[in-house]
């Protein structure tokens, strides 16, 4: 993280004043259930194990406005055979 270190340049003070800053930006999280039925302008979804309802990954991937605005990062080191991919595991018996 960058910092800056910044002091003023027309202080009357009997002492030095410093001020560090970090050039951060302000983020939020939430669940892929909480962002149901929500428009994001940016997303990044991190994905450490298969989702495990059907549609929630359909729900994650289309909350964004723009597909160029969403960053996927999905954790496959419990699972070596799978590179770059996730399942989107339907239970073909709850629809019966």
């Amino acid at each position: 993280i960058p910092r800056m270190t910044l002091s003023p340049s027309d202080s009357n003070l009997p002492f030095i004043l410093k001020r560090r800053q970090f050039s951060i930006r302000v983020a939020f999280s939430l669940t892929i259930n909480k962002a149901q039925g929500q428009t994001l302008s940016r997303v990044g979804l991190y994905l450490p194990q298969p989702v495990f309802s059907h549609g929630q990954l359909y729900v994650a991937l289309s909350r964004i406005t723009s597909y160029q605005n969403i960053k996927v990062h999905i954790d496959n080191s419990s699972v070596k055979s799978q590179k770059g991919q996730t399942q989107n595991v339907v239970y073909k018996e709850v629809f019966a």
